[in-house]
């Protein structure tokens, strides 16, 4: 038996998440149907973000045990080739024996992304939130320093999870403007919102990025993230940001 480690990217516009739900076309559904193909069975697998609908990866981690003799390097090739076009084996290798894509990981780190204007180009629709009314960055800047460190963040879990340790450590959160590149020569003013930590809530990300707007948009008032976070109450944050500007960029081990 092989311990293998893929390396996943996809676009989850069109999935209703990770999780099997059924008749619906789901990451973890695909991807169980892709493994079987390939080795003639059903292969038992972790991954290390269950992803909400609609939200994407550039680096999600799948691990499983298998008995063949085909090299790692040949596996994102294998697979790619049943697999929709939507989701892509970008790497693949042999692990060390008890790795678990899940319970090994250290921290992860996403991304959101925002159009903060009136016009937002037809191709980001599916990658960013847009936010027509200015936002205050320097606020949203400010605001996001109370939220780095070790918090019980009840107040950013969504119901429906399965949490029952409300206790994250957040090691940075960093909201800035960036330009984003659609094709060459053409380029669109964004703002990033790249967090890193060693776990995160149900919706908990979406969850502090509807927050902070809230701040940038003057609703809420800097010093209130510190008191949302103190009231351990979801009803205090605000609202769940949507899911398509969210994207998991990678696992560290």
């Amino acid at each position: 038996m092989r311990d293998i480690r893929l390396i996943l990217q996809y676009d989850g516009t069109d999935f209703c998440g990770y999780e099997l739900q059924p008749g619906k076309r789901t990451i973890r559904g695909e991807i169980e149907k892709a493994l079987e193909k390939i080795y003639k069975k059903p292969v038992k697998f972790y991954a290390a973000s269950r992803t909400d609908s609609g939200v994407h990866a550039l680096g999600n981690v799948v691990s499983f045990k298998v008995k063949t003799a085909m090299p790692a390097g040949k596996i994102p090739v294998a697979l790619n080739s049943v697999l929709p076009e939507d989701i892509r084996v970008i790497k693949a290798e042999a692990k060390a024996a008890r790795f678990n894509a899940r319970f090994s990981a250290k921290s992860k780190e996403y991304e959101y992304l925002i159009f903060n204007g009136q016009v937002m180009p037809p191709h980001l629709r599916t990658i960013t939130w847009q936010v027509k009314s200015k936002l205050n960055l320097a606020s949203m800047k400010k605001a996001a320093k109370y939220l780095v460190g070790r918090h019980d963040f009840s107040s950013f879990c969504a119901s429906g999870g399965d949490d029952r340790n409300f206790v994250r450590i957040i090691h940075s959160l960093v909201v800035r403007h960036s330009s984003l590149v659609i094709w060459t020569g053409h380029k669109c003013r964004v703002m990033r919102l790249r967090v890193k930590g060693n776990g995160f809530l149900y919706k908990m990300v979406r969850n502090i990025v509807g927050t902070l707007v809230e701040v940038g948009l003057s609703r809420l008032k800097v010093n209130d993230v510190r008191k949302i976070i103190k009231g351990r109450d979801r009803r205090l944050a605000g609202r769940t940001a949507p899911a398509q500007g969210l994207c998991l960029l990678k696992v560290n081990y």
